[in-house]
């Protein structure tokens, strides 16, 4: 398949929440210490390298970044998805190429070119339950014996579950993911309460400002924060939610076909039981039939060779059969 035909431009891709907060670099250079367990004061230091413009599968990677010679991708995602190896993979690699441009380095130079080191975090806070921390490989979607053993090379997706409760120590060194964390959190629970989307932003808009929860975000760009919300729960968490559904329901079906095919093997079992017992007495009366049939065969030839004149032994002896046997038949004449 030609891979380009799943990379397309689209200068009009929304923004997702996260995104919108951590484009910030005071917000990003927080998160980025609070992942790397580091104390970068000066934001400054952040040279954004995001693909404003490189848009796979419908997702924009959403935050790209250099700093101490490590090239960072931070991205998010409600939905776990075990593919984000070769998402990061390709993202990481256009992040290089704009790299290279950026400081005119001669690929063919007989040089060394020094570059960064590529560092995938994949930020998650979807329904499906998972540790505080998931490393993904780009060898465990290769086919194939030996693989990490051939591969010429690997890519890791560093996954971090960020819903309420989950990677407790990045979370304090991070307020605000905290806080984002939180937002979510109501959302989820307002729209588990049964309200309709819009209803659930709203409320958890309202609830986050009182208690002071991403409240200057959410106070100064509350119809912008609300719009992307809602694009990103239809395309995200609402898709999510019925996946997850479809695949519960998927699920059920499969038992419930599981257990008719059970059923059904059970009873081919059976039939066959029966057809073999069937075909066992059949066999058992036709040999029956057969060893009359042999045996009156017998009778009459010891019979015919009697009024030959043969004697017991003789006819015995032709025959191939006991003299007991032949006397016996003689007797009942």
């Amino acid at each position: 398949m030609d891979m380009q035909k799943n990379i397309r431009v689209n200068r009009e891709h929304k923004d997702s929440l996260f995104r919108f907060i951590f484009s910030d670099k005071k917000a990003l250079l927080s998160l980025y210490n609070a992942v790397n367990d580091s104390d970068y004061t000066d934001k400054e230091s952040l040279e954004i390298y995001t693909m404003e413009d490189f848009v796979y599968m419908g997702m924009k990677n959403d935050v790209s970044f250099l700093i101490d010679w490590n090239l960072n991708l931070f991205e998010h995602q409600s939905t776990y998805n075990p593919n984000m190896p070769l998402r990061g993979f390709m993202y990481m690699a256009a992040s290089f190429k704009k790299y290279v441009e950026l400081n005119r380095l001669d690929l063919y130079s007989s040089k060394l070119i020094r570059i960064p080191v590529p560092r995938y975090f994949v930020f998650y806070n979807g329904k499906r339950p998972m540790e505080d921390e998931v490393l993904l490989r780009l060898t465990d979607q290769m086919e194939g014996a030996d693989v990490t053993e051939k591969s010429c090379t690997e890519f890791t997706a560093h996954m971090v579950n960020i819903n309420e409760g989950h990677s407790p120590k990045m979370m304090e060194r991070c307020p605000m993911l905290y806080e984002y964390s939180i937002f979510v959190g109501e959302i989820r629970k307002n729209t588990e309460a049964g309200m309709m989307l819009v209803d659930a932003i709203d409320t958890a808009v309202d609830e986050c400002i009182k208690r002071g929860v991403l409240a200057d975000i959410l106070r100064s760009n509350r119809a912008e924060v609300t719009d992307m919300l809602l694009k990103e729960y239809d395309e995200a968490f609402h898709i999510a939610s019925e996946k997850e559904i479809s695949f519960e329901e998927g699920r059920e079906m499969e038992r419930a076909n599981t257990e008719k095919e059970r059923q059904r093997a059970e009873a081919e079992k059976n039939r066959a039981e029966k057809e073999k017992n069937k075909a066992q007495e059949e066999k058992k009366r036709a040999d029956k039939e057969k060893q009359r049939a042999d045996e009156m065969d017998v009778k009459i030839k010891i019979l015919t060779s009697r009024l030959r004149g043969e004697t017991a032994e003789k006819i015995a002896e032709n025959l191939g059969v006991d003299v007991e046997q032949v006397q016996k038949v003689l007797n009942n004449i």
